[in-house]
Parts: structure tokens; C-alpha cells; sequence
């Protein structure tokens, strides 16, 4: 890829600030009802302490399936939101469009969802594992980060 068309780290850096805050916003409005379901299933369960045991494992139960579709929700919307954005036709997160950025393959081509979901796994582990892995860009003469290295991918403008 030619040096003049790569995004830089600072405009890869802000749109993935933007999409954190785009995605933070979106998973608090759809995880609200969830939570308020645990906190009502909590409340019931501390008031039924005294009827039964069935009805308060009961209580538990539903308490503890509101929390694993938070924890799911958490984990898997965005691999999906990265995926699915960087695989269609924009190429792009919002965060990428509104830095006008997007992702290519090798020949300038668009990746493919198994392409763009593996990226996002990478993406997602090396974040999470070492955050100075955020800084490869700046050492590598194509400024590719390692999901891009792992999915043969590079981030120019639009």
C-alpha cells in the first residue's frame, strides 16, 4: 500500500475512541432492562426469603440468566458491530466513516465477515492482554496494527 493513502495512528486512534463511546452508549440503553430485571429479580428474591426456598431459587434463577445476557451481550455486540461494519459495502465502523478511514484487504479489496471477525477477535485479546500492543502502528512502516497483520489488512483513507 502507498504510504500517502494509510489512515495514521491518530485518526485510527479517534475512531476507535468514537466507536467506544458509540457502543458504550448503545449497550447502556440495551442492557438497562437487563439490569433493572436482575435488580427486580434481587428484590424479589430478598422478599421471598421468608415464603420458600423454591421460590426464592426460583427468583435466583431468572437473576442469573439477566446477568449471563448482560455478560453475552457485552462480549459478543461488539465482534458483530466491528465485524459486520468492516466487512459490508462502507468498510467502515461509524468511528472509521466519521474519520473517513476504512479497512481494505491485500489488493484493496473488502474483507470478508470471517476476515473482518477474526480482525475483531485479535483486535479484542490483544487490547485486552497488553494495551501497548495499540502502539504497533507506530513501529511498522505500513501501520499495520497486529489484527491487521493477522488478517492482512490496512486501514487508509477514504
Amino acid at each position: 500500500m502507498e504510504k500517502s493513502q494509510l489512515a495514521g495512528f491518530g485518526n485510527r486512534l479517534v475512531a476507535q475512541i468514537i466507536d467506544s463511546i458509540i457502543l458504550g452508549i448503545a449497550m447502556t440503553v440495551v442492557l438497562i432492562p437487563f439490569g433493572g430485571f436482575a435488580a427486580l429479580m434481587g428484590s424479589g428474591m430478598a422478599e421471598s426469603m421468608d415464603d420458600s426456598d423454591a421460590a426464592a431459587a426460583a427468583m435466583a434463577g431468572l437473576a442469573g440468566i439477566s446477568i449471563l445476557g448482560i455478560i453475552v451481550v457485552g462480549l459478543v455486540v461488539p465482534f458483530l458491530y466491528e465485524a459486520f461494519l468492516v466487512s459490508s459495502a462502507r468498510q467502515a465502523t461509524l468511528g472509521k466513516s466519521l474519520m473517513k478511514i476504512k479497512v481494505v484487504g491485500e489488493n484493496g479489496a473488502r474483507l470478508t465477515f470471517g476476515q473482518a471477525l477474526g480482525r475483531a477477535l485479535v483486535k479484542y485479546i490483544s487490547s485486552n492482554l497488553c494495551i501497548l500492543l495499540w502502539l504497533w502502528p507506530l513501529f511498522n512502516p505500513e501501520e499495520q496494527a497486529l489484527h491487521d497483520l493477522v488478517s492482512k489488512s490496512y486501514v487508509v483513507r477514504a
